[in-house]
């Protein structure tokens, strides 16, 4: 089996690290405070999260996770965070009864071909409304009392946007400061959404949660990681390619372990050395398995976007300067800023300070690519 995992969320051996931001997440909430995490995509948010919602049930808080990367209306927020409080709960008459309290949804038990008990909903309109979500957001501290605290976790908190017209931004936070048995952690990949959302002072959010934001790993137990886990094949790397391979991808944790799958899936049974021709072939090898999906996100691309996006393989700093504009045939710094906006919230870029960069060091090598044809 492959050493290297990317796929689903990183556990056990397959996650090292992060040990300050774990005791920092668990010791916040603990402590009965709320959270907010971010970083860009890959960076391991997801699993890092699990790791610490582990340790917190191991003492006595009760987890509930919700993505809210699917939400696109009020019911799909109200089946979403109520089929997450639904998969802890063990008593499903009691959580029924719970859910009945709340406006304009009825839940609905059903046995299925095996005759065990499922729970479902049916909402009482044809539209939800904010009333009822205001109902629904006070289910969690509802199941808290008799002592017990528990912390609600959504992921991809700045999805919420998709709904700003229902005013759910200032419902929840409004709900999130009366609770006092459930705690929040909001985590967001778009960092300059999720930033916003909790440090302007016009925002609802502002000044709510204690922040943490998550970076590169350390290059030291990066090294140690992938040459261990080459070993459990037999496979021999040098510290300088796994600083190699570490620098191509931008120390970004999920793209360390794409890189590394594929070294490993390209040397086994028989090669036992990894050299510097393997990991930039194996690298290749990626951008052009991913060549499909990256030339349908090219194409749907304007002009503009598109040699913006050329001119960040060379470069992110100063992009409204004038000077950077004219060398890179960008028109005007009005039409960059839409669309630099439009890439960004799309996750294709990112920005830190005033800096800008991709997300995907791979897209970032088929752009390369792509500038080169153009140009042939």
């Amino acid at each position: 089996m492959n050493p290297f995992n990317y796929i689903s969320v990183a556990e056990g051996d397959n996650f090292y690290d992060r040990v300050e931001e774990t005791k920092r997440i668990v010791d916040t909430l603990y402590g009965g405070n709320n959270l907010v995490l971010f970083a860009p995509r890959r960076y391991g948010k997801t699993s890092l999260v699990f790791k610490a919602m582990k340790q917190m049930e191991q003492q006595g808080l009760e987890c509930v996770y919700m993505d809210l990367m699917p939400v696109y209306s009020l019911e799909s927020f109200a089946e979403l965070y109520i089929q997450a409080l639904y998969k802890k709960q063990t008593a499903i008459e009691r959580f029924s009864q719970i859910v009945s309290e709340v406006k304009n949804i009825r839940p609905k038990l059903t046995f299925d071909a095996s005759g065990k008990l499922q729970f479902g909903i049916e909402f009482a309109v044809p539209r939800v409304t904010t009333a009822t979500i205001a109902d629904l957001l006070d289910l969690p501290e509802k199941m808290a009392r008799n002592g017990h605290r528990m912390v609600v976790v959504m992921d991809e908190f700045q999805e919420i946007r998709k709904l700003a017209k229902f005013g759910l931004e200032a419902l929840i936070r409004s709900k999130v400061q009366l609770h006092h048995h459930t705690n929040y952690l909001f985590l967001g990949s778009k960092t300059h959404l999720i930033e916003d959302m909790f440090m302007s002072k016009n925002r609802p959010f502002y000044n709510s949660a204690v922040t943490l934001q998550i970076t590169t790993l350390p290059k030291r137990e990066t090294i140690d990681f992938i040459t261990s886990r080459f070993a459990l094949s037999g496979i021999h790397i040098s510290e300088e390619l796994c600083s190699y391979i570490i620098e191509r991808v931008e120390n970004i944790p999920y793209y360390i372990q794409l890189l590394c799958a594929e070294i490993w899936q390209y040397m086994m049974p028989d090669i036992k050395d990894v050299n510097k021709e393997i990991v930039d072939v194996c690298f290749s090898r990626v951008v052009e398995l991913k060549g499909d999906y990256y030339y349908e996100r090219t194409d749907r691309l304007s002009i503009l976007q598109r040699r913006f996006l050329i001119a960040l393989t060379q470069s992110g700093n100063n992009i409204y300067s004038a000077d950077y504009i004219s060398r890179n045939k960008l028109i005007g710094a009005s039409s960059l800023q839409k669309a630099v906006a439009v890439l960004m919230d799309e996750g294709i870029i990112d920005r830190k300070n005033s800096s800008y960069s991709y997300c995907d060091p791979f897209y970032k090598s088929y752009i390369s690519n792509y500038a080169l044809e153009r140009n042939a």
